[in-house]
């Protein structure tokens, strides 16, 4: 009888396990139906924005070097951004390929890259030594007074060629319209140390020797003083024209060189006329492209 009582009572616990729902399901929460398309959070990505592109290159007229007696002709390009409807930022003929990396105010700092021709062994009086094509690399600072006068300096290091420093400082005066027309004129001066002033405008012994010049060792200091001014107009949506002119003339130890012997290696000139064309393109409002804007 007591195993049969025990039997029973087995009997009885299983059928109630077995017609009881299990724990984990009366204790899971209900499912959420999936949400439809209006349901769903709107999209957190920014919209692109407008960038304006200006492409411009034409034909150019100028010395090759500092103290070339000729005039060489030869192809300029040019690019410019802007973001939307913001006019193109100012830029003077001789101001080089400029990389903005600090902007404050009405005040910037950029990397400043240029390149400088090179002068062939006996270019300008047989037997004198040659300089290598030079890229100079440095820094640039720029500020406005109002939206009329532009003061910029720069710094520059040769890589190769002259291998010495140059500086570079200037004013503008600029009239302007947004995009529909620019003016600008201003003045320069321009400086190099010992070493940059040596490799164009000195006479070692050996180009002495080779030349019949005097040996001469030109100090550091003032180069050159000079005017630019540039000009741009459109005229249509895309399309644009432009001209630019430098007028440069050597001073102090450049000067008084004997390697520059004429009227042509010591007043400098370059003339530049060319077209521009205006597009926009879209681009992300993220990353890279906060940076190129």
């Amino acid at each position: 009888m007591e195993v049969t009582m025990r039997g029973t009572g087995l009997l009885a616990c299983l059928g109630a396990m077995a017609l009881s729902p299990p724990a984990a399901a009366q204790d899971a929460p209900p499912v959420e139906p999936a949400p439809i398309d209006s349901q769903l959070p709107p999209d957190t990505t920014p919209p692109p924005v407008t960038m304006r592109v200006q492409v411009a290159t034409g034909p150019q007229w100028q010395p090759w070097y500092p103290g070339d007696d000729q005039r060489r002709l030869s192809p300029w390009f040019s690019l410019s951004r802007t973001r939307g409807d913001t006019p193109f930022a100012f830029g003077a003929p001789d101001d080089g390929t400029n990389l903005t990396f600090l902007r404050r105010g009405t005040t910037e700092l950029a990397v400043a890259v240029r390149r400088e021709g090179r002068r062939r062994q006996g270019d300008l009086i047989p037997g004198l030594p040659g300089v290598g094509r030079t890229f100079e690399l440095g820094g640039s600072v720029e500020t406005w007074t109002g939206d009329r006068w532009r003061w910029r300096g720069d710094l520059r290091k040769g890589l190769g060629g002259h291998r010495g420093w140059i500086s570079q400082l200037g004013a503008d005066y600029v009239r302007r319209d947004g995009d529909r027309w620019i003016v600008s004129l201003g003045p320069r001066v321009l400086l190099g140390d010992a070493r940059y002033q040596r490799a164009w405008f000195g006479v070692d012994e050996r180009a002495a020797a080779a030349t019949g010049l005097g040996i001469y060792r030109p100090r550091a200091g003032l180069r050159s003083v000079a005017a630019t001014g540039s000009w741009s107009m459109e005229v249509s949506r895309h399309w644009g024209v432009e001209g630019q002119f430098t007028y440069e003339r050597l001073v102090a130890d450049a000067y008084r060189s004997p390697i520059m012997h004429d009227w042509n290696s010591r007043n400098q000139i370059q003339v530049a006329i060319g077209l521009h064309y205006t597009f926009s393109v879209k681009v992300p409002d993220r990353g890279i492209w906060r940076i190129i804007r």
